[in-house]
């Protein structure tokens, strides 16, 4: 029997998860915080520091999102104790994109606040960070939002968290929520970028659209659209040729709170308002249609390929986004990899607000071990 071992060593940003792509089954990880050991590195000032995680472990048998962790006690001196314990949450979380870890345990929604960003207040504490996706169900009043997934976009409390969701006019709910994910993770579908639900359309030149999630399009990519009647812009579904509606991405924010995809060839001034709906009682221009409409369908941006916004010996291609390219060649490049995430909080194992990864800029080394032979558990 013999084991591989994989290392190397990072720099975080402040109160941000961290991804390590790994390729090879993971046997064992050990993490460590060399900056709060008080150890120069990687151009990072050593700092000693008390009541933060400086050591985390990981293996196989371990509940995802947890940790196995050494804790600095009080300094004295050049020394601290450590104290040994668990990270109950915002610990490691093993990624495999064929078999994703998520979703995480339900927890139960007293109500939100309505407005053009959605508070939701759960009745413990939920342990979400800013980027983390969640799904919302079984949402008795506002039926409208059962199975939307959303980037969590702030954190006021251990049991509030903000999404992009413009709920304005909707009325408050008990429900459930869970974890399915986080913005930090790679790419679940293998091999294409994801469709995803739009929660806006500007009425504007250029047309932007955001989505309740951080998509993964990049500058070039050409997309499609599913726009149920319900939602009321018709341009968007092309029922004069019979052919979908394509649009080629332009540029792409995908900061957490903004999440905004831009179509520098679509001119969507003259459309129809996103949530108008064909009945007056259901219509909720500009916002998330009421719970009156529903059922309905969910309006989505999808994946159609790669386009050409280039002109080929002076002639516009047409349609413009085909151009003279395969539109569905990045659909079969494998975009899928595993690896491990570091989960994020106040660099503590508190129970509510805890995570490995701190407020601070810190220096970081690891080690992946990877055993080619391993004993079935019993």
């Amino acid at each position: 029997m013999s084991t591989q071992v994989t290392s190397g060593a990072f720099i975080n940003v402040a109160s941000t998860p961290f991804f390590i792509p790994l390729q090879q089954h993971i046997s064992f990880f050990k993490l460590k915080n060399l900056t709060r050991s008080g150890v120069t590195a990687l151009g990072v000032a050593g700092s000693l520091t008390s009541t933060r995680i400086v050591r985390a472990y990981w293996n196989p048998y371990m509940t995802a999102g947890t940790a196995e962790i050494e804790q600095n006690g009080t300094v004295s001196g050049i020394l601290a104790p450590l104290n040994v314990g668990i990270a109950a949450i915002n610990g490691f979380t093993i990624f495999n994109a064929a078999n994703p870890p998520f979703p995480g345990p339900a927890i139960t929604v007293n109500s939100f606040t309505p407005g053009t960003t959605t508070v939701w207040t759960t009745n413990t504490a939920h342990g979400f960070v800013v980027g983390d996706n969640v799904r919302v169900t079984n949402v008795t009043s506002a039926p409208q939002f059962g199975g939307l997934t959303m980037t969590v976009t702030a954190v006021g409390s251990t049991t509030t968290f903000t999404t992009l969701l413009d709920s304005t006019g909707a009325t408050t709910s008990v429900g459930v929520v869970k974890k399915v994910g986080n913005v930090n993770l790679p790419n679940r579908s293998l091999f294409t970028p994801e469709t995803r639900v739009i929660a806006k359309i500007t009425n504007a030149n250029p047309m932007v659209i955001t989505t309740l999630v951080a998509q993964n399009y990049a500058v070039g990519d050409v997309v499609t659209f599913d726009m149920p009647s319900a939602w009321g812009v018709p341009q968007l579904t092309n029922t004069t040729s019979g052919l979908p509606f394509q649009a080629t991405v332009s540029a792409v924010n995908n900061a957490i709170g903004t999440q905004t995809v831009t179509f520098a060839n679509v001119d969507s001034t003259n459309f129809g308002v996103f949530a108008t709906n064909p009945v007056a009682a259901n219509s909720n221009p500009g916002h998330w249609l009421l719970s009156g409409a529903y059922p309905f369908s969910f309006p989505y941006m999808i994946p159609q390929g790669e386009g050409n916004t280039n002109q080929l010996f002076g002639i516009t291609p047409s349609p413009l986004q085909y151009g003279n390219q395969n539109v569905l060649a990045f659909t079969t490049d494998n975009t899928s990899y595993n690896g491990i995430l570091i989960g994020t909080g106040d660099g503590t194992n508190s129970a509510t607000t805890g995570g490995i990864i701190g407020s601070t800029v810190d220096a970081w080394f690891w080690e992946a071990y990877s055993s080619t032979q391993e004993y079935p558990q019993t």
